[in-house]
């Protein structure tokens, strides 16, 4: 089968690779759109150190089910990304996404930039509706997972930093959830414009310090850490969504004084994800698609993606 092939240091090749064969417990899924990331970018810029050399990228993936249980056959599905051993500690204790026997959909196990890929059928979930919608269930899964771990309360003030798509789906969430959030923008964004109307948008040499109670980190900037520790209230809370694969500088003293909480969160869990669905199917949430390449313009589009013109470009196999 075809399938892009990752190599770091913006080395990708398109190749004939053996296609998957069904284990167990599996399904085959015939790829039909798969997203760029900003995992992905880090990958292919070499910011962010492959674990799997070539790796087939993509976990942002969509298609229909080719081989596996009877009742997925020809039903269009998208994928969690981490596949556990369900026998561990962790799994057994409902951390499944921290099992440390997992694979990792397109990050430690070929993913969804390919004709086919493989996946265990708990993993997959239906989705109705169209693949362009449906490689937006992963990143707002993993939104989603952020607000679980400590959402906003009503009183308090929220920033998101970044213009890309996941802080345009963390704004379009907390939107919906009747809150009213300022991004955070370089001067010059190309895409902070799109946010007016949504949010409103203050640029980095215009916000004041110790504003925020609540900061979603999501430009992708190993940075704007340090912006967040700033722009922090006393006893806020940041939630950091980026994983540009590079160390981050911030100061850490000022975290300490204002006594500031940092969560990291990842992807999404099965209710993350059932949730993730349900909102794509609804349509209360836009994801913006700027382009779509076909797997022959694989370079192209990792290139293209790197551009600030864009929210999200995806692969067509």
């Amino acid at each position: 089968m075809r399938a892009v092939l990752l190599y770091g240091n913006k080395r990708v090749e398109v190749g004939d690779v053996p296609s998957p064969s069904l284990q167990p417990g599996w399904a085959v899924v015939e790829s039909e759109l798969t997203g760029i990331c900003g995992t992905d970018k880090a990958f292919y810029t070499g910011s962010y150190k492959l674990f799997k050399v070539p790796l087939v990228p993509g976990h942002e993936v969509v298609g229909r089910v080719v081989e596996g249980p009877r009742d997925l056959v020809g039903l269009r599905v998208v994928s969690e990304i981490n596949f556990p051993c369900w026998s561990c500690d962790y799994c057994r204790g409902g951390f499944y996404t921290h099992c440390p026997h997992k694979k990792t959909l397109g990050i430690d196990f070929d993913g969804g930039m390919a004709e086919f890929f493989a996946a265990p059928a708990s993993a997959l979930h239906v989705f109705r509706g169209p693949p362009e919608l449906g490689i937006f269930v992963e990143p707002l899964a993993a939104v989603l997972r952020a607000l679980s771990l400590r959402p906003p309360k009503p009183q308090e003030r929220v920033a998101v930093i970044g213009t890309g798509s996941v802080a345009w789906l963390i704004v379009q969430v907390l939107k919906a959830g009747g809150f009213n959030v300022n991004v955070i923008a370089r001067r010059g964004s190309y895409k902070a414009g799109a946010f007016k109307g949504l949010a409103e948008v203050i640029y980095i040499d215009e916000v004041e310090s110790n504003s925020y109670d609540m900061i979603f980190e999501a430009s992708g900037d190993p940075e704007a850490l340090d912006l967040a520790i700033e722009i922090a209230k006393p006893m806020g809370v940041i939630h950091l969504k980026s994983t540009p694969g590079s160390r981050a500088q911030a100061r850490m003293t000022w975290a300490v004084v204002k006594e500031l909480q940092i969560l990291g969160s990842r992807c999404g869990t099965f209710r993350d994800f059932k949730l993730a669905v349900k909102m794509l199917e609804e349509r209360l949430v836009e994801p913006r698609l700027d382009r779509i390449y076909s797997i022959d313009h694989a370079r192209e589009a990792f290139e293209e993606s790197l551009s600030p013109r864009y929210f999200k470009a995806a692969i067509k196999p």
